[in-house]
């Protein structure tokens, strides 16, 4: 069985004595105790403090542990608070009426301390149970948040999927769309890939899929986005940039794989290039939609490649 971990527990009472026995007894069984007198006491502890476990006198002055009780039950607050009642009340009414308000349990005065520690140990399990409860809910949402992004995310390359550039144009276009912002998207295609593949072999073009897509993350900005469009192909989306912008950051991602100047024997320049087709979203389009700006990109892309490749190249819209 799991040990019991050590807790604060909160002791309300009026009487000195009847206070500093329960501060020593609950003490003696391994817990933190804070003391107050009165319920009005114990009220502005228990909003100052983390505490999940209160043992309250019913009667006091200022403010008795019923109306204590009432108040914390009141109190949007993480977790929940254990309220065990001290009562020298033994009528059925009565018992009923502090369960009514919210306690969890009760205890005859004068406390027996057996009794006393059995209550307080039922108390701790329904707190360590609502702890573990607690970890595990997190635990499992770390778990869909992990899978979410696998979901998201090309195993290879280590960038974003077409699902997740699905997802995320259709947020791009409507932010823009409503709030006169711009946006362009870039298409970009290995020159001569499947040559590549079939020279260096599918492992070592594997490799290349992910130095392409390194090479990509270093030098677009972190509010811009990279997916895999498919095969060697791959799409960018840059965040608030027109035509002329979405230009700039196309020759970036071409000038930064010519500069690395991997080896590729059946290409034209002897290393690896990309070429690029720029399009970007503009108010006027009169449809409004984003799959018309991809088609533009991805028809600039296929004129780069007709004019020779290892260029990048505008929609004519």
């Amino acid at each position: 069985m799991q040990k019991a971990e050590r807790m604060k527990i909160l002791v309300v009472e009026d009487d000195l004595i009847s206070r500093k026995l329960l501060e020593k007894t609950v003490k003696g069984w391994g817990h933190d105790v804070i003391t107050a007198e009165n319920g009005m006491i114990a009220w502005e502890l228990f909003k100052n403090e983390e505490i999940k476990f209160i043992i309250a006198d019913w009667m006091m002055p200022e403010m008795d542990g019923i109306e204590l009780c009432k108040k914390i039950r009141s109190l949007k607050k993480s977790g929940y608070i254990y309220f065990i009642l001290l009562t020298g009340k033994d009528k059925k009414e009565d018992i009923v009426q502090g369960l009514e308000a919210g306690a969890d349990d009760y205890v005859a005065k004068p406390f027996d301390v057996a009794e006393l520690k059995v209550r307080i140990r039922a108390g701790e399990r329904i707190l360590n149970l609502e702890r573990e409860l607690v970890d595990k809910n997190e635990e499992l949402s770390r778990l869909n948040e992990r899978l979410e992004s696998i979901a998201r995310t090309d195993p290879l390359m280590e960038i974003g999927n077409r699902r997740a550039f699905y997802e995320t144009i259709r947020k791009v276009h409507h932010r823009a769309c409503r709030y006169m912002q711009s946006y362009g998207i870039v298409m970009c295609d290995i020159d001569y890939f499947k040559y590549y593949n079939d020279t260096y072999g599918h492992i070592e073009g594997d490799n290349l899929l992910k130095r392409v897509a390194d090479a990509f993350k270093s030098v677009v900005r972190l509010s811009d986005d990279i997916f895999r469009w498919g095969g060697e192909e791959i799409v960018v989306i840059a965040q608030e940039q027109d035509a002329s912008g979405t230009m700039l950051v196309a020759e970036k991602l071409r000038e930064i794989i010519e500069s690395l100047k991997i080896e590729h024997k059946t290409s034209q320049k002897g290393y690896l290039t990309i070429s690029c087709g720029v399009a970007a979203y503009n108010e006027s389009d009169k449809d409004n939609r984003w799959e018309t700006i991809l088609d533009r990109a991805d028809k600039a892309l296929y004129a780069a490649k007709e004019s020779g490749r290892n260029r990048v190249m505008a929609s004519d819209d």
